[in-house]
């Protein structure tokens, strides 16, 4: 029995046990992560992370929209928010195979 780290509902992680490793973006506090897994070779750990960052700054920059009155700048947050919205969702759709290119269908297949 790994005794591992506890979810919210009590399940328990193991570290080296791919189906029961925390995810990247499992936080303790809010502030300081759990456990970091940035040396596994699944690619949905790595996109898990990957769009909670993209979600951080997708924030930054709508709030931002707030702070600054120069209309230029607020136009390129907005633009900036919208372009990070895009490409989270490109990873998104990769991690439910809803594209071609990412469920191997498709010349650039292996």
């Amino acid at each position: 029995m790994c005794p591992g780290f506890r979810r919210p509902n009590k399940t328990a992680f193991c570290k080296g046990d791919p189906e029961r490793e925390p995810p990247v973006s499992w936080w303790d506090d809010g502030n300081v992560m759990k456990t970091q897994n940035e040396n596994s070779s699944e690619p949905r750990v790595h996109s898990e992370h990957i769009q909670q960052q993209l979600d951080e700054l997708i924030q930054h920059a709508r709030a931002d929209i707030e702070r600054v009155t120069e209309p230029r700048f607020q136009a390129l947050l907005e633009t900036s928010a919208e372009v990070l919205t895009g490409l989270k969702k490109a990873y998104q759709d990769y991690d439910e195979k809803k594209e071609k290119a990412w469920n191997g269908v498709g010349a650039g297949h292996r």
